[in-house]
């Protein structure tokens, strides 16, 4: 199934197809794929604490049963300390959980928890010979726990339960030895294989169906975001990216630019050539942006009729000055005709360009600034750029 979508923070007005491949049932897209994972990290990683903390629940009260075996002395003593590692391991797995800070990370520690987990189990049924049945439900409920609960990708979950396929039955012969009874090893056998069989097909129903859920709201997403006219983004992006980028660049003491963009004299230009001409005209100065700005982390977006906004993160004066230029020459290249513009015969733009090195107070304040350079650029006579910077303190700014 494919869906039109494009990723966040994508700057491109074009649509993407975001499509689900069947067997691997990950999405197409690296981008898109690696963008749902950290989605998805904080749920995973939530499933992963409730995980851990089920298995200590699970290790204590074997151990509560060992202990009382014990004093009977039905169980040995290397039986009865072995138990307390089905309370240390999860322990430690919880511990380690909570210090994941990314998905692959947490995919790790999950591979290795598994592991070491199905080797406790196996250990602590060798150690009780007499529960030679207990072998069967024991490898049938972890293979569903790993293809349908565990946090991980669907490739490793089915190397996983591959891996474990082969493990368990070999084991399971060395443990039990001549008392295995042939009968029981085949029906183990058949329930492996029928496991696997439904656990690969809920599983792969299962990331299928996430993933297209996530693939629908980055449609919805861009939808919202996006300014129907001219299919960059709109003021509402806009105002999230503002408030992201303002405070990541005050972290890393980056600085942050802005270019307020004024399509000069548009009305006289409507009026003559009409809306659909008019139209056309933004669309054209809005690819003539995106082009301009061309870094993937920085946005053109529409701000409201004929103006236009691009937020240059990391960029300082002369960057985003530089930015203007290539607008400008751009439009001038393109040579749209306007009859009726009293600044000459083509279409021209003024821009106001307010860089920010001391990001402090509200990110309204940018924006503020380069509108005040806009208007300045166009009392200045139009088709032409003004560029300033911000300060930290908001009653002193420069202007060139």
């Amino acid at each position: 199934m494919h869906l039109t979508a494009a990723c966040p923070d994508s700057g491109t007005p074009n649509l993407s197809p975001v499509a689900v491949t069947r067997w691997s049932a990950q999405l197409a897209d690296p981008a898109c794929e690696r963008d749902y994972r950290l989605d998805r990290f904080e749920s995973d990683r939530r499933r992963m604490l409730l995980l851990t903390g089920l298995a200590l629940l699970a290790g204590t009260l074997n151990l509560l049963l060992e202990f009382y075996h014990f004093n009977l002395g039905l169980v040995s003593t290397s039986a009865f300390a072995s138990a307390f590692a089905t309370i240390f391991l999860p322990l430690l797995g919880f511990g380690l959980t909570l210090r994941m800070r990314s998905p692959a990370m947490l995919e790790g520690l999950v591979v290795l928890a598994i592991a070491v987990g199905t080797v406790t189990r196996f250990s602590q049924l060798t150690l009780h010979p007499g529960l030679a049945d207990m072998w069967t439900t024991m490898m049938v409920g972890i293979l569903f726990v790993i293809y349908l609960y565990l946090p991980v990708r669907l490739g490793v979950a089915v190397a996983l339960a591959a891996a474990f396929s082969i493990v368990a039955p070999f084991w399971w012969t060395l443990a039990q030895g001549s008392a295995l009874h042939p009968d029981l090893f085949y029906r183990g056998l058949v329930a492996l294989l029928l496991v696997n069989a439904l656990g690969f097909a809920a599983a792969n129903s299962l990331h299928r169906s996430q993933r297209m859920q996530f693939a629908q709201s980055l449609v919805l997403q861009h939808l919202l975001s996006t300014d129907a006219m001219t299919g960059i983004a709109n003021r509402r992006r806009f105002d999230g990216a503002l408030e992201r980028e303002w405070r990541r660049c005050g972290r890393d003491g980056a600085p942050l630019s802005l270019l307020m963009i004024d399509v000069d004299h548009f009305k006289a230009f409507n009026d003559h050539c009409g809306h659909p001409s008019g139209d056309a005209c933004l669309r054209h100065v809005a690819q003539l942006l995106v082009e301009a700005a061309g870094r993937p982390g920085d946005l053109a977006a529409r701000y409201g009729g004929e103006e236009f906004i691009c937020l240059l993160p990391g960029v300082g004066a002369a960057g985003a000055l530089s930015v203007a230029n290539r607008l400008m020459a751009s439009l001038r290249q393109a040579d749209i005709a306007h009859p009726r513009s009293p600044a000459g015969p083509r279409l021209t733009v003024s821009i106001g360009v307010a860089t920010a090195r001391m990001l402090s107070g509200e990110p309204e304040r940018l924006v503020e600034y380069a509108d005040q350079l806009l208007y300045a650029a166009k009392d200045a006579g139009r088709n032409q750029v003004k560029v300033g910077h911000l300060s930290a303190k908001p009653t002193a700014r420069a202007a060139a």
